[in-house]
């Protein structure tokens, strides 16, 4: 049986979050059913990194013949905050959209355009015909169906209403944004990322009525990616979020 051949819109900016998305390329690029990716960002130099979690990959995937002929880099225009031109055609024959915009972090004012951005992409994808959009945010945010028995949580909503509070707008606007589309959208709220972290290969989701088994909350970027990408093109979770982590203690 030929595998119906896909193509994926990878959206990324800075802070941890973000971070994710940069992480999404390598994971789509795991998937030989990906024929296109196209990323859209306003930080194309962050592909230069070489913190790409313990992922095998260290180095910019656009300069690596076997993965080029795969992407497409679209340069955000200045910054989210403006409208971006002709943004529509980016998004036109795409099976799904990962989002990785805003983040959580405090002091860092630069990046939070959760909102200005993801309100510029739903249009987008409706002009374009896109219904799937797998989009990174966080725990402890209104709204949040599937809350985290861990102690550390209660930490990061004490931080989202104090330092991060700006974040904590920015993130909890856009989600309103989706919620209020007629997008098939899942929401994704990682516990906590590292780069130090060696990937296990898969990501745990939260199970909120189980307080025993609470998923751990240290994981690997690569690892949140590989989940986000499998849920844009293989989707199992509709119009929901689910907070996912490291393995399980207890």
């Amino acid at each position: 049986m030929v595998t119906a051949k896909r193509s994926v819109v990878i959206l990324y900016g800075i802070g941890g979050l973000s971070d994710v998305g940069r992480h999404a390329i390598l994971a789509a690029l795991e998937k030989p059913e990906v024929s296109k990716i196209t990323v859209i960002t306003e930080y194309p130099e962050k592909l230069d990194e070489t913190n790409w979690d313990s992922h095998g990959e260290k180095s910019n995937p656009f300069n690596n013949p076997k993965y080029s002929p795969r992407l497409f880099m679209v340069k955000v225009e200045d910054s989210w905050k403006k409208p971006q031109a002709n943004l529509t055609r980016h998004f036109e024959g795409a099976d799904a959209v990962i989002s990785c915009l805003g983040h959580r972090q405090p002091g860092i004012q630069k990046g939070l355009v959760a909102y200005d951005g993801n309100k510029q992409i739903i249009q987008a994808m409706q002009e374009a015909k896109v219904d799937r959009a797998v989009v990174i945010t966080s725990f402890g945010l209104k709204g949040c169906n599937n809350p985290w028995p861990h102690w550390v949580a209660k930490v990061l909503k004490i931080m989202l209403k104090t330092v991060a509070r700006k974040a904590r707008k920015d993130l909890e606007s856009m989600e309103e944004l989706y919620v209020a589309s007629p997008l098939d959208y899942l929401f994704v709220r990682p516990t906590g990322i590292s780069a130090e972290c060696k990937p296990a290969g898969q990501c745990y989701i939260q199970d909120p009525g189980n307080k025993k088994k609470v998923v751990g909350m240290d994981t690997a970027k690569i690892d949140v990616a590989r989940f986000m990408v499998d849920q844009a093109i293989d989707p199992t979770f509709h119009k929901t979020s689910k907070t996912v982590g490291a393995e399980p203690r207890g």
